[in-house]
């Protein structure tokens, strides 16, 4: 059933072609009773009971309403925290699930563990009734922690709920299927507790100040379950999507101008301190530096920007510009990219990666010709590479000897390490709702090679490696290609009439690493407090920190709402930021799967660890009282030099300054930001923190007028009265018109 461009796929129970037989796996036992008298009922079983002695059929029923009700032990744990009895509840949920998944079974799993990942053997194979009884008590071991104040261990288990609702794809009887593909089992109790852990955690996000994540959390809740039959919507399930609640959620902004002068760190290993920079930057004479879809990089603490275009309708460039982030003191052109749009097509979705041993900045396009900027004799040159398909590329769809069609990509990530050139998805010029073509480039040899992927996304998915996206964010660490999020570009593949259409995008809220030795995807686990779905954001891993860093992004699926102008997109734009960090290998040393308990001498668990005790890889919120305006297409790089972060350029379409009143704010940018963090090595030395509080007792940071960002901005001088604010010289020369026309303000004479 499809709705809205989302697939929902309703599951029998237990291979059985049964629907809506059991209203709740939580009432008492005589209630169950009926539930199963009234399944005995149905045609199905109904023809089984003509060829079945009668006797037997009342002992396979009588059975199986005594595993069910053992089962649903979990239920029982939530009366006893009804009643108070915190410790005694957090030991029932506890052993039973060591008993349900095995003493010796890591749970919750460890993120980014030596064979670990999000994929498990024992989640795949449990079958329907222990999987939802399980997800109770991972349900009730949250409910126990938050009640502790451990907040990190209450949401590693509430995703273990996801994670056990993600591996019932692994078995699913119509798969394999795409994320976007909601794999529903008709049996209320799953509902119950999928939509219990998505509105806890909704809950425990926003106090942390990740209203996206949350706002996410919110609608999925709701989106994911509504063609489901009438009994999954239980006067529980109804009052957990309260519609109030979601309303509220897409109605804040992220970050909120009206929230994030008020947060502060109240879980340190799940928030950190943050501050971005405006640097003043003059924009060329008769030039304009904003863009989108453009391509960058830092070298020798330069920041490069080449081609892109002002709005997705152009003007397109293929200038090249450098900005000396020491002297900070105008750009500079350098040779426009001089290969001809006939050949290449439009300059725009491209990456350009540094090679620091050649010293040369290589683009690809998707031609064989990989074209490079020699970055000491600031010149343009290019190579010719070879490929050779394999039967295995064949059947995967390479024609011609070359895996791009058109010759041609565009919105695909791209890394470079060791030599090698690594290119992940994006479209070309046989699809437009992406692929997952993994191609390696050695540069010493010239060849590339496919590692993984199609060229065309196939009828059904494949778990062995990511689905078909575009503009995903990746980095490179400890021997690993990371792959974060992106887009499937479902409304583009509707309009060229591609499989897998839609009349609305799929935004991934995934995490995979390939091993490069191993030549092996591993779809991650997302843990700690992480940024919620979506493509087009701004990422970098930092080195000098050890640090992932990424900032904003788009999402074609979470609705933005505007109360105050009555408006409502399908869409939302993000102006939050995020790190994730690693453990160094001592750190991770310490965790010794697969278990996570105490044991006592006979070897049976008495004690869970608090997941917060355990080092592993995971997600921080950065808190930033100011911060670039909300937007996607921007691109983060890392001086390594300086080990500062740098953040340029990108688009919104959806962003109203309160000083504009009821005019939207459809533009690019071209501003240039630092990041300071507030950890060893992250330059927060010189963030000002004592007028950060007093602008913040003083009411949110005020939006700049011409370009919406958010920070300690000077009010106008003018006859307006100060209706209007601007973040700098070049805001205020660039809005003053349209300023000056809104509020009728005038130059002050005084």
């Amino acid at each position: 059933m499809i709705e809205e461009g989302r697939a929902s796929v309703a599951a029998g129970v237990g291979g059985e072609v049964v629907n809506g037989w059991m209203n709740r796996a939580t009432e008492r036992q005589g209630e169950l009773s009926n539930t199963f008298r009234a399944m005995a009922a149905t045609p199905e079983l109904v023809r089984w009971r003509l060829s079945t002695p009668f006797y037997l059929i009342v002992q396979i029923l009588k059975a199986m309403e005594s595993i069910l009700s053992i089962m649903m032990t979990s239920r029982v744990g939530d009366k006893i925290v009804k009643a108070g009895k915190w410790d005694e509840a957090k030991a029932l949920y506890w052993n039973d699930a060591k008993q349900l998944v095995g003493d010796q079974f890591q749970i919750p799993g460890i993120s980014g563990s030596s064979g670990g990942g999000l994929r498990s053997a024992q989640y795949t194979n449990v079958g329907h009734f222990e999987r939802a009884n399980l997800m109770g008590c991972c349900n009730g071991m949250a409910k126990c922690y938050i009640h502790e104040k451990d907040i990190e261990s209450a949401l590693a288990w509430l995703d273990e709920v996801n994670v056990l609702y993600l591996n019932g794809y692994y078995s699913a009887e119509q798969g394999p299927l795409y994320d976007w593909f909601d794999h529903n089992i008709d049996l209320p109790e799953i509902t119950f507790q999928r939509v219990t852990a998505l509105t806890t955690g909704a809950a425990l996000l926003h106090d942390l100040g990740n209203t996206a994540t949350a706002a996410q959390r919110r609608w999925n809740a709701c989106d994911t379950i509504k063609g489901m039959p009438k009994p999954h919507f239980t006067p529980e399930v109804n009052a957990m999507n309260d519609m109030n609640k979601v309303v509220d959620a897409i109605s804040l902004r992220h970050p909120d101008p009206q929230l994030c002068a008020k947060l502060k760190v109240t879980a340190p290993s799940l928030q950190i301190r943050g501050s971005w920079k405006k640097l003043q930057v003059k924009a060329p004479p008769g030039r304009i530096m904003c863009r989108l879809r453009f391509a960058s990089f830092i070298w020798n603490s330069r920041l490069y920007v080449a081609g892109g275009a002002k709005e997705s309708h152009g003007p397109f460039y293929r200038d090249f510009w450098c900005l000396d982030l020491i002297k900070l003191d105008e750009w500079r052109q350098l040779p426009n990219y001089p290969i001809p749009m006939s050949k290449t097509g439009l300059f725009v979705g491209w990456n350009m990666v540094v090679h620091e041993e050649q010293k040369r900045a290589y683009l690809f396009t998707g031609r064989p010709r990989l074209d490079y900027f020699n970055l000491v004799t600031e010149t343009w040159g290019s190579i010719t590479t070879t490929y050779k398909s394999t039967a295995t590329d064949i059947s995967a769809g390479v024609q011609d000897n070359w895996p791009y069609r058109g010759q041609d990509t565009c919105h695909a990530t791209t890394q470079l390490i060791n030599g090698k050139m690594y290119v992940f998805g994006g479209s070309h010029g046989g699809t437009k709702v992406g692929c997952n073509l993994f191609m390696e480039l050695d540069l010493a040899t010239k060849e590339w090679r496919r590692l993984s992927g199609y060229v065309m996304p196939p009828a059904k998915g494949d778990y062995s490696c990511p689905g078909p996206r575009v503009s995903p964010s990746s980095w490179v660490e400890k021997g690993r290609f990371w792959l974060l999020m992106g887009q499937c570009d479902r409304e583009g593949a509707r309009l060229t009439g591609e499989l897998h259409g839609a009349h609305i995008g799929f935004p991934y809220s995934d995490m995979w690493s390939w091993d490069i030795e191993g030549e092996k995807w591993r779809r991650e686990r997302v843990a700690g407090n992480p940024p919620s779905s979506r493509a087009e954001m701004a990422c970098t891993y930092n080195p000098n920190l050890k640090k992932v860093i990424t900032f904003g992004g788009y999402c074609a699926n979470i609705p933005t709402v505007y109360p105050v102008q009555k408006r409502r997109f399908d869409y939302s734009y993000y102006a939050d930021t995020f790190i994730h960090e690693t453990p160094d290998s001592l750190s991770m040393s310490l965790i010794k799967p697969p278990s996570s308990s105490s044991s006592t001498s006979a070897g049976i668990s008495d004690r869970p660890i608090p997941p917060s005790e355990i080092p592993q890889p995971k997600w921080r919120q950065v808190l930033t009282r100011g911060f670039p305006t909300y937007r996607c297409q921007a691109q983060l790089h890392t001086d390594t030099a300086t080990g500062k972060t740098y953040l340029f350029g990108g688009f919104t379409n959806t962003d109203y300054v309160p000083s504009r009143g009821s005019s939207l704010n459809t533009r690019s940018f071209g501003d240039v930001w630092q990041l300071r963090l507030d950890v060893p090595g992250g330059d927060f030395e010189g963030v000002d923190l004592d007028e950060e509080a007093r602008t913040a007792k003083a009411g949110p940071w005020q939006r700049c007028f011409t370009c919406g960002d958010a920070g300690m901005w000077k009010t106008c001088s003018g006859t307006c009265n100060g209706r209007a604010f601007f973040c700098g010289p070049e805001c205020h020369k660039e809005g003053w018109k349209e300023h000056k026309g809104t509020h009728k303000c005038k130059k002050n004479m005084k």
